[in-house]
């Protein structure tokens, strides 16, 4: 609570010393550019408008996220359409092993099925797969695009079910940015950001200090004497130099998890460091990701009155990583681009080997038509050592002044995890172990969509997709043993995900607004059941308003899914409300005020045997102070 108390403190003062600050020259007001104009990168490595592109790809600006009720980044994207982590909450005390980030419910699980990037270096856990969201400062993320679809053809294993890529802020002529606020349930953040630039150099230092102290897990009706809240405390930083087309980066992340009971605790370290060069030709980059994690588990009996340490895991972690990409100039036969990469990932004695080559090529057809076509090849590590082709084929048409009409077939693979081939671990009563002879997961795919932009401050998005997975790793059949279930690690065959998704964005003067909605069926072949944690039907609303105040309104939604691979154990469906406030008393500082679930849903997110819920109502508030001279005043 002391720790809160200083930081709110701290933003009062900082608001007050705002008084003495000069007021900044008003600003020049930019036109605005047609929504469809927005640039983005990731669905084919190359910067192009949002209508040019084969793929489905959502771009979440700077600004969405800083107007976002929510406190985390991985929360924020849950109003996209498709994106959700494994449990349905956010990683505010979630385990960190249940961050697995899953798109059109493609195989959820732990390990999930996405690649995550920043500034082209891959952000998830080189042992498990899954993401610390909090490893990168958000006032050092400039926008998140997120690209739905197998993505192996251009980043390999990992991204089977798209990739979600967070780029860097960048560096400002000088810019000073603190943030801090308080929160119930003694939740506490501050962030400091400092970027310049002076001549040939540039450089971005950025660094968040988050605590909470959380709550419990159970329902009081469940709860018994061993049950504690649930809370999490981390660090990080993020420093990028720059020197013409030459970059360097690192990046630190420390985090401490009590996760509901006293004996079941995590710690995570991640360090990278990067370093690389992006001409006009040529990307390079290589990287280093070195760290350990440390997770207890403990038995607990159907009273809640005691509980039995049961495993304890430390794991020390490492990867080596490098990429190079080369796009020569454009000929008569289009925009040619080819690369290739490596990674190696290590934990304890085990290692594993991942490298691959690939080719791209964006030829038009016409004025109207182009056509991307792609092909990569992998070789990977696993109990022996396998190779993949991953082919690409997609079609962008411009129907109309007002329509663009794009499809897409493609295949995509994921080589299994160290964590699932050799790591054991405990949810509630159930004992879930390792497999070491999994075989890696593939995918094939095709949809068909388009985009409508009727008038230059709206978008319309619709598109349909089906997914035919091959070995999907779940759980297999489960035994009871001394009121202990076990279960093994497997793959479960094939697996079916098929579904529409809509989203409709609009910005008009001081209004924007973002409404999107997921229909997704993703059953088992064999038997009909539907995948662990997959919920056929997923919306979201966001209403912001710019006046006096910055005013946004947020609405989620979701339907129910079952917990166990029998689709015996169902988790209600749910609805959810958040809101900000925003207001700037000088140009150099900012109150805000936010809430989320403001109706204090109870969102069963598993049950194992006994229900746990997910976050309740959160409400904080806070200052935002900026200092210096920014690009274009």
């Amino acid at each position: 609570m002391a720790k809160r108390q200083v930081f709110l403190v701290g933003a009062v003062c900082f608001c007050a010393c705002a008084v003495y600050a000069a007021d900044d020259p008003p600003r020049q007001v930019q036109p605005q550019k047609p929504l469809h104009e927005e640039i983005i990168v990731t669905a084919a490595a190359q910067p192009q408008e949002i209508g040019q592109a084969a793929a489905l790809v959502t771009l979440v600006t700077s600004t969405e996220l800083t107007r976002s009720p929510s406190m985390t980044l991985d929360d924020t994207l849950r109003d996209v359409p498709g994106f959700s982590l494994f449990r349905r909450t956010s990683s505010l005390v979630a385990h960190p092993t249940t961050d697995g980030v899953s798109l059109r419910n493609i195989g959820p699980s732990g390990a999930g099925r996405t690649l995550v990037l920043f500034d082209g270096i891959p952000l998830n856990d080189p042992f498990g797969g899954w993401v610390y969201w909090n490893r990168v400062p958000q006032e050092a993320i400039e926008s998140v695009e997120i690209s739905r679809g197998a993505s192996s053809g251009l980043y390999g294993s990992a991204a089977m079910g798209g990739a979600i890529q967070l780029l860097s802020r960048p560096p400002d002529l000088q810019q000073i940015t603190l943030q801090a606020f308080g929160a119930n349930r003694g939740t506490f953040d501050g962030s400091l950001m400092y970027s310049e630039r002076r001549g040939k150099w540039s450089w971005l230092l950025a660094g968040s200090v988050f605590g909470t102290e959380g709550f419990y897990l159970l329902a009081p009706v469940n709860r018994g004497r061993v049950d504690v809240p649930a809370n999490s405390r981390y660090q990080s930083f993020d420093m990028r130099v720059g020197y013409e087309d030459w970059h360097f980066g690192m990046n630190v992340y420390h985090e401490k998890r009590d996760n509901g009971t006293p004996l079941q605790v995590n710690n995570s370290h991640m360090e990278l460091i990067d370093f690389g060069v992006k001409k006009k030709k040529i990307q390079w980059e290589t990287y280093g990701q070195p760290g350990w994690f440390y997770s207890t588990f403990s038995t607990i009996p159907a009273n809640r009155n005691s509980e039995t340490l049961s495993i304890v895991q430390q794991v020390p972690i490492a990867a080596l990583g490098s990429s190079v990409v080369i796009t020569p100039d454009p000929t008569s036969w289009g925009k040619f681009m080819f690369g290739a990469d490596w990674r190696y990932d290590r934990a304890n004695s085990l290692g594993q080997n991942l490298s691959g080559i690939f080719v791209q090529d964006t030829v038009a057809l016409g004025s109207r038509v182009s056509l991307v076509a792609g092909a990569r090849g992998d070789q990977y590590q696993n109990s022996g050592i396998h190779a993949t082709a991953d082919p690409r084929l997609g079609l962008n048409i411009r129907a109309g002044e007002k329509t663009t009409v794009r499809m897409s077939v493609y295949r995509g693979f994921r080589a299994v995890t160290l964590n699932e081939l050799y790591r054991p671990f405990q949810q509630g009563s159930t004992l879930t172990l390792p497999n070491p002879n999994l075989r890696a997961e593939s995918l094939w795919g095709e949809e068909i969509g388009a985009d409508f932009f009727p008038v230059s401050w709206a978008l319309f998005r619709v598109n349909g997709f089906w997914n035919s997975l091959d070995n999907p790793v779940g759980t297999g059949p489960t035994s009871v043993i001394g009121g202990q279930t076990f279960q093994t690690r497997q793959n479960i065959g094939n697996a079916t995900g098929r579904g529409v998704e809509t989203e409709l964005q609009l910005h008009r003067g001081r209004w924007m607004g973002r409404t999107s909605y997921l229909y997704s069926e993703a059953t088992v072949d064999a038997t009909g059941l539907w995948l662990v944690q997959s919920a056929r039907q997923q919306g979201s609303g966001q209403v912001a308003y710019t006046g006096y105040v910055t005013i946004t309104g947020d609405v989620r939604l979701a339907s129910r899914q079952f917990d166990n691979s029998a689709n015996t154990i169902s988790l209600a469906g749910y609805s959810t409300f958040g809101f900000s406030i925003r207001r700037a008393i000088t140009p150099r500082v900012e109150l805000f005020a936010a809430g989320e679930n403001m109706l204090n849903r109870q969102i069963a997110i598993s049950h194992s045997p006994t229900e746990q819920i997910g976050t309740p109502r959160m409400v904080h508030a806070g200052a935002k102070f900026q200092l210096g001279k920014r690009t274009g005043n």
